[in-house]
């Protein structure tokens, strides 16, 4: 021990019979002023100040310049004294704040760490406010804009991994993440009052809707509000259609063009005519196909309907120049003078609805319906003359998704053929129905056969006549109807 200093603080003793000691006192409590409770200015200025208040301190940064700062070590403690500057030795554990960073340096080693010491360990903490203050409700909050968690590399010690464990108290407590915007609640995800995965939604803070929840034992997620995402569009002219951005598979139907009724024949008293065949429906066929197989775009050709006595034409979809789908055209209805055959339904897995077929012995055939109960009606075919110039009607146009949407045939008569009724929901069922035959005459000219419904319907078949046979009627153009889902 010193007789002349303190052990720690270096305070200098008055000695016995010691003359003015007044300044011997006056320089300890200068040092005691200096070492108890420190705060620094700064420790990052290093130009010396020019004017500085009485007993303001500073911890000198690498390269201080001025009178008194320049060349001395870094970490000195400087104390503005009577318009000049001393340094002040500073012990071992002693602390400073320093006032311009808000942060808190302790005299270690001869140099100033931050706090904490040792292993840099704080332990036990009830609150803590970064950029911000807790408070007892939120104990830790932080006010910032970026925030980054990097896993421990194994080279420093680590394994790598970054985990985040949250735990809750029980099954009915809640162990959530909040989304906020403007401090209003819009999206929840955790365990909310149960111990299944859970994610909710609310545009207001205040009504909230489940999206999914995920059975813990199961692993099967209940989706409350549905997930699928599905958007049709009805293509009825040629073009191109790109598949939207999220779509993962796309579903296509395609529908040709419906066959024309035939023309019914003509010719003198007594001789039997046959009407017009009904014109038969378009093909209708389908596919489901991965969005990577058509992410570039289709290109779509609609199929147009026939004319009196003309085959409706087919609906195509290609991709990059390969043809992926195809729907068939329905053949035109025999003309009388052939006998009025029916034209046939186009292809598909299922042959589309054929036209009805022509008589001379009673009323017309109708157009079918139920060889494809799903697709457009077949078109009837025209009423016919006997020998005995008896005069017939023709006959119905075929009903169009007969176990679907029903989309009704046209109604055969004495007169001019019904037109076929249009499909009902094209997005979901684009059946149209076949145009009705028309009838017959024993004395002039034969009645027209109706137009066939949209979609792909087939025409109704032309009645026959004394003068001239009627004209079929046209088959419907054809459609292609793509969804995607997503």
């Amino acid at each position: 021990m010193s007789d002349d200093a303190s052990a720690r603080l270096n305070l200098p003793y008055l000695a016995a019979g010691q003359l003015q000691k007044h300044v011997t006192l006056n320089e300890a409590l200068t040092r005691l002023d200096a070492l108890i409770q420190t705060a620094v200015v700064s420790r990052t200025l290093a130009v010396e100040p020019t004017a500085a208040d009485d007993g303001a301190l500073y911890i000198l940064p690498e390269g201080a310049t001025g009178a008194d700062w320049a060349g001395r070590a870094a970490g000195t403690l400087m104390r503005a004294e009577a318009g000049g500057w001393r340094s002040v030795e500073a012990p071992e554990g002693l602390l400073a704040v320093v006032l311009d960073s808000q942060e808190v340096l302790v005299q270690r080693g001869g140099a100033w760490a931050p706090l904490p010491l040792g292993e840099k360990v704080l332990q036990q903490l009830t609150r803590l406010g970064l950029n911000t203050d807790a408070d007892a409700t939120n104990v830790f909050a932080a006010r910032l804009n970026k925030a980054l968690w990097t896993a421990l590399e194994s080279e420093s010690g680590g394994d790598g991994d970054l985990r985040f464990t949250f735990n809750k108290q029980g099954a009915g407590d809640v162990l959530s993440l909040l989304f906020q915007s403007g401090w209003g609640g819009r999206a929840e995800l955790g365990l909310i009052g149960d111990d299944d995965l859970k994610l909710k939604v609310s545009a207001d803070g205040g009504t909230w809707r489940d999206v999914f929840a995920v059975d813990r034992t199961t692993g099967r997620m209940w989706l409350p509000q549905g997930a699928m995402r599905r958007e049709a569009v009805v293509m009825t002219w040629n073009g191109d259609w790109v598949p939207p951005v999220w779509a993962q598979w796309v579903q296509a139907t395609c529908g040709g063009g419906g066959g024309g009724g035939g023309v019914g024949a003509h010719g003198p008293s007594g001789t039997a005519r046959h009407g017009g065949g009904g014109g038969g429906a378009g093909g209708v066929t389908a596919a489901v196909w991965p969005i990577a197989a058509v992410a570039d775009g289709l290109s779509v050709v609609i199929g147009q309907g026939g004319a009196s006595g003309t085959a409706g034409g087919e609906s195509t979809i290609t991709v990059g120049g390969v043809r992926f789908l195809t729907g068939e055209g329905g053949q035109a209805g025999a003309a009388g003078s052939a006998l009025g055959a029916g034209g046939a339904g186009g292809g598909g897995l299922v042959r589309a609805n054929a036209g009805g077929t022509a008589s001379v012995g009673g009323i017309a055939g109708a157009g079918q319906a139920e060889d494809r109960p799903d697709g457009s009606g077949g078109g009837g075919a025209g009423g016919g003359v006997s020998a005995a110039d008896a005069a017939h009607a023709g006959g119905a146009g075929g009903i169009g998704g007969l176990l679907h949407l029903r989309a009704e045939g046209g109604a055969g008569s004495a007169g001019a053929g019904g037109d076929g009724r249009d499909a009902p929901a094209v997005d979901i069922g684009f059946a149209g129905g076949g145009g009705a035959g028309g009838g017959a005459s024993g004395s002039g000219a034969g009645h027209r056969g109706g137009d066939g419904g949209l979609y792909g319907a087939g025409g109704g078949g032309g009645g026959a006549g004394l003068t001239a046979g009627g004209l079929g009627g046209s088959g419907a153009a054809g459609v292609v109807l793509l969804t995607a889902i997503g």
